[in-house]
């Protein structure tokens, strides 16, 4: 009977090992696997952090470009009005030339942020580099663009310290902010409108053949087969009336009844829709479409 026992504890060690030998490599390969997948959705965060950067920094030279462009444009408007300049005019073109020079500091300071980083990084994104090399190349064509405008404005007694001088980074981060609360007032603010016949609205895909409109709601995104050219863009706290001739007017989109009025002339025709309460009659869509007929 003991002889008996004790091969049953045999077998029972035996098999043991047996099972902690055999799980042994599995639990290693499957603690190896977790580790490798950790190490990749960690080497995934830093790369979407980088390109968010990446494109967070291009994103800002473009915006500081084309703020230069309208500086640029407001010193030509400016400079060419010819003869002796105004005492106000010239303190305008002093401060955009100086605004002109920080903002491109600022450009050439983030794109050699950029090169920097892309050099740094230990992976290449071939789109990138390509976006970086042309931003650069639009850097050295502003500068070019901005060594013109600065020999003209010499040329109108302009001194050569002037034109070098920068505007104190506070009155420029006031500056930039005006703009975007300006870019979202007029955002907020504006609405478009379509007036035309059933065949009209159907050929420029404002309707579908069934006479409903091709929009999305209150959303200002459009369908791709919707032609966004061919409506007005008006800003509502400033337009209270659009203009109709016509004998018979129906609203396709949908705006509150009593925010507006349909005016008729004489002639017994709707000669335009007069907007009673703006806040109400856009509350639905920013987007009238008028059918007449």
């Amino acid at each position: 009977m003991k002889v008996k026992t004790c091969s049953s504890l045999v077998i029972v060690i035996t098999i043991v090992i047996m099972v902690a030998s055999c799980d042994t490599p599995t639990n290693k390969k499957i603690e190896l696997l977790t580790k490798e997948n950790e190490a990749l959705r960690r080497e995934a965060r830093i790369k979407d952090s980088t390109l968010n950067e990446f494109f967070a920094f291009l994103s800002d030279i473009e915006y500081n470009l084309n703020l230069i462009k309208q500086k640029e444009q407001s010193i030509s408007q400016n400079a060419i009005i010819g003869g002796e300049l105004k005492t106000d005019v010239r303190h305008q073109i002093d401060e955009d030339i100086q605004t002109i020079n920080l903002l491109m500091d600022e450009n050439r300071r983030k794109a050699a942020l950029l090169r920097k980083k892309l050099s740094d990084t230990n992976f290449k994104v071939a789109e990138l580099e390509r976006l970086i090399a042309s931003i650069s190349k639009r850097l050295i064509e502003k500068e070019d663009e901005i060594d013109e405008l600065k020999a003209k404005l010499l040329e109108l007694n302009f001194t050569v310290e002037q034109l070098n001088a920068r505007i104190d980074s506070i009155t420029l981060q006031n500056l930039l902010l005006d703009k975007e609360i300006k870019n979202k007032t007029e955002k907020i603010n504006s609405a478009w409108y379509a007036v035309g016949s059933r065949k009209e609205l159907v050929q420029n895909n404002i309707i579908d053949k069934s006479g409903g409109f091709l929009g999305l709601g209150r959303t200002t995104k459009m369908k791709a087969e919707f032609n966004q050219d061919y409506f007005v863009r008006i800003d509502i706290t400033e337009t209270h009336s659009i203009p109709i001739l016509a004998k018979r007017v129906k609203l396709v989109t949908t705006h509150p009844t009593n925010s507006y009025s349909l005016v008729r002339n004489n002639e017994n025709l709707v000669v335009e829709l007069k907007i009673k309460d703006p806040e109400k009659f856009w509350s639905v869509s920013k987007y009238l479409v008028v059918e007449v007929n």
